[in-house]
């Protein structure tokens, strides 16, 4: 990080140094000749912060060793004038010298790196930073008068953020807020010195950076621009770039206002590594069943409703021993529902029923994951199995084990997991297809393959396979089609999108051929049609 970006005030560093510093050398005035050209000498003080934190901050600002600022000449260009001493004072001496024929304009500039274009002050905030209770990038700016003296005044607000129960495991911390935390900012000048930099609507974080030896509790200082922030999120990564904890750090909105000082204090939820659980694949995080839902008539496995089950592979539909020995489509036609893997959404008591007057569905827009009902509004819940009617199936069928996947845990794998198109020979002549999701291993990122290859069992048993198990069309409640062509997954809530042209019930994880698309809507369908369930184990 440019050196440039180290001055801050507020901090107990501070505090320390000014009980070791004389105060006389805010009275100490040396004999300076002021000048607009050749060698200048400024005398720079820095405007303090009201800090309305803990003890944490003092609010007192400091120059720091190796500073330097921006000097604006008249013609536009600018000068840097770096710091001449140690640092740690109130007051700071910064030399530079003003080309020939040009002449030092009316202001001063910190970070040196900002810039002036007629009024508009521009300044590049950070994207990563290290942790600090002396702060960083503090965008400031003098006037420059008659006289050496010149006083930099704030132009930003200040957040200490204090996080505690950080895991040994994280390398760093995203913090995220509904207004930008790095990248460009401006304002006009002079006004200010009065308004402050202005908060953009945006999502640009910033990252802290860990050290390797550290404390459980990390402590940063930096400036935001000034405004309201409704939410300030940090998010805890491990050296593969996985999410290992993510805590709201505001439990109100801030107004940050301009030079004031803040100290907000957040824990992390406590890290635990994911270890494997029998029955299930972890993929992106999530505990992934080993098999699709499936209604098969007479099952008694522990734990499941009657005629209920997880399918006994991962690669197993319904009718799939029929399928062609190049894995392209068939339409299966069951004469009723004692083998079924292709349910509506919504449907408990009837999960089977697709035809057009079907009343056996959820509203659209209900997220479902988890939950029952005993009204076909889904403001009834309930945790009766029995008495259970509309909600999730998974839910249901697994009397609490199991549950629908959620729009963001679907997203999470197509964003984080490897994702590999193949076939996998279940006979001779019999072959499945899907597509095999992994994750990627430590320090590369997800890669995606849509040519064909051979899965062994291996290969199936290190991911979580979704076969190409077809889909049921509306109104046709007996007819499984494009078995081999295309696979359907539910989601537990609808997802919105460009492509939605009207309400959605659900959104679904949609192969068709080699590619996996999600969030995935077709006008065509809605929740009477008839989608697989992989269901996400609830872990204890």
């Amino acid at each position: 990080m440019n050196k440039t970006f180290n001055l801050f005030c507020c901090c107990a560093a501070a505090a320390m140094f000014a009980a070791g510093c004389d105060d006389s050398e805010q009275e100490y005035n040396p004999d300076i000749k002021f000048s607009r050209t050749g060698d200048v000498t400024l005398i720079a003080s820095i405007e303090n912060c009201t800090t309305r934190a803990s003890l944490v901050n003092t609010g007192e600002a400091r120059w720091q060793r190796e500073d330097a600022v921006s000097v604006v000449c008249t013609d536009g260009s600018a000068v840097t004038f770096a710091l001449d001493g140690t640092g740690e004072t109130r007051r700071a001496f910064f030399t530079g010298t003003i080309p020939a024929g040009k002449e030092m304009g009316g202001y001063a500039l910190h970070p040196a790196s900002a810039t002036l274009s007629s009024t508009t002050l521009k300044a590049v905030l950070p994207q990563a930073i290290t942790p600090s209770s002396a702060g960083s990038c503090s965008v400031m700016a003098a006037e420059i008068g008659n006289s050496s003296e010149i006083t930099f005044r704030q132009l930003m607000s200040y957040f200490t953020v204090q996080l505690g129960n950080v895991s040994t495991e994280a390398v760093k911390i995203e913090l995220k807020a509904d207004n930008n935390l790095s990248g460009e900012i401006s304002a006009a000048l002079p006004e200010a010195f009065a308004t402050g930099i202005a908060a953009q609507e945006g999502s640009n974080g910033l990252v802290i950076t860990l050290p390797e030896k550290r404390e459980s509790t990390v402590t940063v200082t930096f400036a935001v621009p000034v405004g309201e922030y409704g939410s300030l999120t940090a998010t805890a990564y491990d050296a593969s770039g996985k999410d290992i904890g993510q805590v709201e750090c505001l439990t109100t909105p801030i107004n940050a206002e301009l030079a004031d000082m803040r100290t907000i204090s957040a824990t992390l939820p406590k890290y635990a590594p994911q270890e494997p659980i029998e029955g299930t694949v972890l993929v992106a995080g999530i505990y992934w069943a080993l098999g699709n839902l499936q209604h098969v008539a007479g099952n008694t496995d522990e734990g499941f409703q009657t005629d209920w089950r997880i399918a006994p592979e991962q690669w197993e539909y319904v009718n799939c021993e029929n399928a062609a020995a190049s894995g392209k489509a068939v339409t299966f036609s069951p004469t009723d529902y004692t083998q079924c893997d292709h349910f509506n959404w919504g449907g408990i008591a009837d999960p089977f029923d697709n035809a057009g007057s079907s009343t056996a569905l959820a509203p659209v827009g209900t997220d479902i994951s988890g939950r029952m009902y005993t009204s076909q509004d889904c403001t009834a819940a309930t945790t009766d199995f029995a008495a259970a009617k509309f909600g999730d199936l998974a839910y249901w069928a697994s009397k609490g084990q199991y549950r629908m996947p959620t729009p963001a845990e679907l997203q999470k794998l197509m964003n984080e997991a490897s994702s590999q198109y193949g076939s996998y020979k279940i006979a001779e002549g019999k072959v499945i297809t899907g597509i095999l999701f992994t994750d990627p291993k430590e320090g590369e990122s997800p890669t995606h393959n849509d040519a064909e290859v051979e899965f062994t069992p291996e290969d199936i048993a290190g991911g979580l396979f979704l076969p190409k198990g077809g889909r049921r069309y509306n109104a046709q409640p007996f007819t499984v089609n494009v078995q081999g062509t295309q696979g359907t997954y539910w989601a537990s809530k609808s997802v919105t999108g460009s492509d939605a042209t009207e309400p959605c019930y659900a959104s679904i994880l949609h192969i068709v051929s080699a590619k996996a698309t999600f969030p995935y809507w077709n006008k065509a369908f809605d929740a009477k049609a008839g989608y697989m369930i992989r269901p996400v184990y609830i872990k204890k």
